[in-house]
């Protein structure tokens, strides 16, 4: 069950079967169902979730509205970062938007983890780059796009989003009504005939 997230991290660093074990032996794999609320604002987020399979959407509210800040598929991590890493009650929530089966591991574990093995430390290191990167390159896009560019940058780069995420969800994560993303699908189809 683990196999893919080892792979992912030997694809950065190769890892000993040491390492292994004691990940196996500290990470939970958990079965969701859909539309299951991993986080909820006020929590805080003892957590990193590792989707194995399935996809969640981590959101916030404001103004009565859900807006999305994140997908994230398979081989990907979440949590809430500054609650996380604060170690206080964060405004997020995480949500499956499919059944998912989760690898989990709680901070305390992991902070011990990192301590004892230098490969993990770098891979980890690696990998928080690479979300770092996707949330400046989410905040180019709302900043300095339009709501078409945006659109568009989803269709060139995660495709399979648009297959595996309701519409109306979409929409706020590009910052722009449902009525916005429909007319912009609608002119982008008319475009293609």
């Amino acid at each position: 069950m683990l196999q893919p997230l080892f792979d992912l991290m030997n694809s950065i660093r190769p890892i000993s079967e040491e390492l292994k074990e004691v990940l196996a032996e500290n990470l939970d794999i958990i079965e969701v169902p859909k539309r299951h609320l991993l986080l909820k604002e006020g929590q805080t987020s003892n957590y990193i979730f590792v989707v194995l399979n399935g996809l969640l959407r981590m959101y916030y509210i404001k103004d009565g509205e859900e807006i999305c800040s994140r997908f994230m598929e398979e081989q990907s991590m979440a949590m809430s970062v500054n609650s996380f890493y604060s170690r206080s009650p964060g405004y997020e929530y995480i949500e499956t938007l499919e059944p998912c089966v989760l690898a989990r591991i709680h901070k305390d574990n992991l902070e011990r983890i990192y301590k004892e093995y230098d490969e993990f430390n770098y891979i980890a290191r690696v990998i928080t780059e690479k979300y770092f990167i996707k949330s400046e390159e989410r905040l180019f896009l709302i900043r300095k796009q339009s709501a078409e560019e945006r659109y568009l940058y989803l269709v060139d780069h995660y495709p399979e989003l648009l297959m595996r995420v309701p519409l109306m969800y979409i929409a706020t994560y590009l910052g722009i009504t449902l009525e916005t993303l429909s007319r912009i699908r609608k002119k982008l189809s008319s475009q293609k005939v």
